[in-house]
């Protein structure tokens, strides 16, 4: 990047539109780090399952104007809109078209119902990442974003079970290391600014 301007066989009247380039590539890779860290983090299949059937549980009696049962209290109660919402807030569901999505997962989970198949998020990919995300807002908190930069500062043998994940998504020993370490100092860059 820094040599662009010095390449022989690029057009000055070129330099803006490869630098826009470069932007975009840069922030794809973010995203994707991002992303790839968040997914080798968080993920934890059982909790994703449970917050699913939670997520369904509510939507369900949202729709039927029926009530649920507290998982503390065992008492019954009306759905929980805060955790609705929480889960609708990760795909940027709006407040206003929160009935249209509820209804589609509602259809969903109906038709898998209709042709004998069982409740699984991870069998729809909206919910599946809408409750990844909620998992990793739940999570980031307790993690040391920081200490992923500095190596020196990590348990290894949590940083090796974080590298082993990114591995099994198709990185390189080295390529897990390196997007560990960037995508922790860019969370950690966000949290500090917020």
């Amino acid at each position: 990047e820094e040599n662009l301007e010095n390449h022989g066989s690029i057009a000055a009247d070129l330099f803006d539109t490869y630098y826009r380039y470069l932007e975009l590539v840069r922030e794809e890779y973010r995203e994707r780090a991002i992303e790839d860290v968040r997914h080798a983090l968080a993920y934890d299949l059982d909790e994703i399952q449970r917050q699913g059937e939670k997520y369904m549980d509510h939507v369900m009696a949202y729709i039927d104007d029926d009530t649920v049962e507290d998982e503390l209290t065992g008492r019954e109660q009306g759905p929980d809109e805060t955790f609705l919402r929480s889960v609708e807030e990760k795909l940027d569901v709006p407040e206003d078209r929160k009935d249209d999505f509820r209804q589609e997962v509602s259809n969903w989970v109906s038709r898998r119902a209709r042709e004998g198949d069982t409740f699984s998020p991870q069998d729809n990919d909206r919910l599946r990442r809408a409750l990844e995300r909620k998992l990793w807002e739940d999570k980031k908190h307790n993690i040391n974003f920081s200490a992923l930069v500095s190596s020196g500062e990590m348990d290894d043998d949590e940083r090796s079970a974080w590298i082993d994940a990114l591995r099994e998504q198709g990185y390189s020993r080295g390529g897990a290391k390196e997007v560990l370490e960037f995508a922790g100092a860019e969370v950690a860059k966000a949290e500090m600014e917020e």
